[in-house]
């Protein structure tokens, strides 16, 4: 096999298996803690594919960390020539996860992650390497890298591990056939980040991701939203609003009634008891929103087949008229046809201004 030409890589000697792996053609599904050099990882195995003449795409699942596109996202990148950056490869796939970690987001994260590694399968790729989250302890990792590797079916798992740290997540792999298991050591030149510079790693990749961006319009009623409750139903006329708002004692924005209930958009804090009254008139339990957990909202821009055409920042909802303002890269928004509605609420200069409620 022949070594791939990046020299300015530490590359163990413990890689070689992988490296061999990569060569002949695998799906191979990286598991590490974070700072671990993952991302080092993919991008020498993606390499030595490359130079053994295999088609190749990585796709990257770390979504508060991504290598390829924007975070809150599962990135893959096609590569067709050995590469010294991450930088330098433009992201051909992206698929909205919603958050910049896979807390609370364990399902999108999987079933994102399992999209773009059927989508690489599809384009004939040979060598398919997919780069996880560091989220290594406690069952929510354990129940995400299960999924993953279902959802994925790889031929084979690289843990990349100190010592025992991802053990626990790989053990139940070490009797069977296939996927097989490879253990590699991580690299010299992996170094802890802290909480801080990642923070800036973020902000500085939604930065650039909204640097070309534009004020775009998007009627909800063209693209309802696939994750909530919220475009779905029937707007509720202005009396029945008044008789919400006097049960809440708070100011109802919007509401539509659904079959399973009211969805209310407020602001305040609305009473438990007023909520109680309102399951009672419109059946099923009242939904809330809280209107400024709207703004600023990162949301997926999807297409026809509910790929993510871009992602782009919720600025404004005009309730009256069902039009949302949304900042984007997205060149043609009459090709939205549906929205992902996320968790974190972001600035155009990518800096984060919390998660929604």
């Amino acid at each position: 096999m022949q070594t791939p030409r990046k020299a300015q890589w530490d590359v163990p000697a413990s890689w070689r298996p992988a490296l061999d792996a990569a060569a002949e053609g695998s799906v191979m599904l990286l598991v590490g803690e974070t700072d671990s050099g993952k991302s080092t990882l993919a991008a020498v195995l993606a390499n030595a594919a490359l130079a053994s003449g295999r088609r190749v795409a990585v796709v990257d699942a770390d979504v508060g960390q991504s290598s390829i596109g924007p975070p809150a996202c599962v990135g893959m990148a096609m590569p067709t020539a050995q590469f010294d950056s991450w930088d330098a490869l433009a992201p051909g796939r992206i698929d909205f996860v919603g958050a910049c970690s896979p807390a609370g987001h364990l399902l999108q994260a999987a079933t994102s992650t399992a999209a773009l590694v059927g989508a690489a399968r599809e384009a004939s790729c040979e060598t398919i390497i997919v780069d996880t989250t560091g989220m290594v302890s406690g069952g929510l990792a354990r129940a995400l890298k299960v999924a993953k590797i279902r959802l994925t079916d790889p031929d084979v798992i690289v843990a990349l591990q100190a010592e025992d740290e991802v053990e626990h997540l790989v053990a139940p792999y070490r009797t069977r056939r296939r996927p097989r298991l490879l253990r590699v050591r991580p690299s010299r030149a992996a170094r802890l980040r802290s909480r801080d510079e990642r923070a800036a790693n973020r902000q500085r990749k939604f930065a650039s991701y909204f640097a070309q961006g534009v004020l775009a319009e998007v009627s909800w009623k063209d693209a309802p939203a696939e994750n909530s409750p919220w475009t779905h139903g029937e707007r509720l006329p202005g009396h029945l609003c008044a008789y919400a708002e006097e049960r809440l004692a708070c100011e109802v924005v919007y509401a539509e009634r659904r079959a399973d209930g009211a969805v209310l958009v407020v602001r305040g804090n609305p009473e438990p008891e007023g909520l109680r009254a309102l399951r009672e008139s419109f059946g099923g339990t009242p939904h809330v929103i809280e209107a400024g957990s709207l703004e600023n909202l990162a949301v997926g821009l999807l297409g026809e087949r509910g790929e993510t055409l871009a992602i782009g920042i919720m600025e404004r909802v005009d309730f009256r008229e069902q039009r949302l303002a949304v900042y984007t890269p997205l060149k043609d928004p009459c090709l939205v046809r549906g929205l992902r509605l996320g968790s974190v609420r972001i600035g155009r200069d990518g800096s984060q201004l919390g998660a929604s409620e």
